[in-house]
């Protein structure tokens, strides 16, 4: 007959309770997983059309359309996802009564599309009989040069609240021409009543020590969503997360595990060489991208490169390196992140639907990149 051996068990109990939080830790690591599916959206292009595009808008709805701007001819294509086609193309007069030159746009609806000249002060409305509906022209305060809605860099899409448009503003100056306390008073979002042209600044705008270690390009990825709103910095590991209107937000530690530690800043004397090392071959945030049907964002990053040439350098502008999706959930925590690869997708072209991420297979050194195609892989966001 075998006594009963408390430490025995009390030692298996143990061991038992140590694989239980080993394998809970390794199965949360595994939890989420970004997998690109080999699935692709081709859409073909006429010999007007580049297909690096400067601006890409998705609208889900029975049929999932996808927008994209042509600065060559001032259009605006609409393609048919499900047919893979283009089904309409709005072009615009630069010139005349009816005369619209615009660079960035954003689809509140198919009766509201918005339209936004370059450093314009003025706010164009039309709907997909590419129809003039309405101008509405507005005034920044002083200390702003212009609103930037663009669609393919640092996307900030526009939000409708109520009569108001709630869009993204650049400052007046050069990075770095500002210091702390000057930007302190910098405003991140304006909103513009849509009846009578009337702005006025939301009270959030860039973190207290964002300038602590020296100048940064300003930057960053706005997302207005649910009355709440999310921003990336260029220069920031973190996230911050806030109500709409509030003065108040909450800064989530979100470093991706491939960029460097300590986030670049701009030397003093930097000259033009330097300062494109900065923006393109050195560790930085980019844009971030509100997921609605996983209820997720991606935050796209790039880490640091390293060079030998000025011709690699500037070879970044056109065929960018590696570069990181990263999923936050709706608090700002990290569910996973995947680096990818330099050759294959062109990171700043990519929208949301209803399957998944979809990046652009079109860079200039992938070997399936087509001139007259644009073409989609889907990623998944597997769980």
């Amino acid at each position: 007959m075998h006594k009963f051996n408390p430490n025995f068990v009390f030692s298996a109990l143990f061991s038992l309770f140590l694989f239980s939080c080993q394998k809970q830790g390794e199965d949360k690591s595994k939890v989420w997983e970004l997998v690109p599916s080999a699935e692709k959206i081709s859409l073909s292009l006429d010999d007007q059309t580049p297909n690096i595009s400067m601006g890409l808008e998705y609208f889900g709805g029975k049929i999932p359309l996808l927008f994209n701007v042509n600065e060559i001819t001032n259009s605006l294509q609409i393609f048919d996802l499900e047919s893979q086609s283009l089904v309409k193309e709005l072009t615009f007069e630069r010139e005349g009564d009816q005369g619209v030159d615009f660079q960035y746009f954003h689809v509140h609806s198919l009766d509201s599309i918005f339209l936004f000249p370059p450093f314009g002060k003025r706010i164009i409305l039309t709907d997909t009989s590419g129809k003039i509906k309405n101008r509405i022209r507005f005034e920044l305060p002083l200390g702003y040069s212009t609103i930037f809605p663009h669609n393919s860099y640092y996307v900030s899409p526009p939000a409708v609240i109520g009569k108001e448009l709630i869009v993204k503003v650049r400052g007046d100056r050069r990075p770095t021409e500002y210091s702390q306390i000057q930007l302190d008073s910098l405003a991140l979002e304006a909103a513009i009543n849509l009846e009578t042209g009337a702005v006025r600044m939301l009270p959030l705008g860039f973190p207290g020590d964002y300038l602590n270690l020296g100048s940064k390009q300003l930057e960053y990825s706005i997302v207005n969503q649910g009355g709440k709103k999310l921003v990336s910095f260029m220069g920031d590991h973190r996230v911050y997360l806030a109500e709409q209107n509030s003065e108040i937000w909450t800064a989530k530690d979100a470093k991706s595990q491939f960029l460097d530690e300590q986030m670049p800043f701009i030397p003093k004397d930097v000259d033009s060489r330097g300062f494109s090392e900065y923006a393109f071959a050195k560790s930085r945030y980019e844009s971030l991208v509100y997921d609605p049907y996983r209820k997720v964002y991606y935050r796209f990053a790039y880490p640091t490169v390293t060079f030998e040439t000025d011709e690699e350098l500037r070879a970044l502008r056109t065929s960018p390196g590696p570069f990181v999706v990263m999923v936050l959930d709706e608090n700002g925590d990290i569910l996973t992140e995947r680096r990818f690869e330099a050759g294959t997708y062109y990171p700043t072209n990519f929208f949301v639907g209803e399957k998944g991420l979809y990046l652009s297979i079109n860079h200039p050194d992938n070997p399936e990149n087509q001139e007259d195609v644009l073409t989609f892989e889907l990623i998944r966001l597997n769980k």
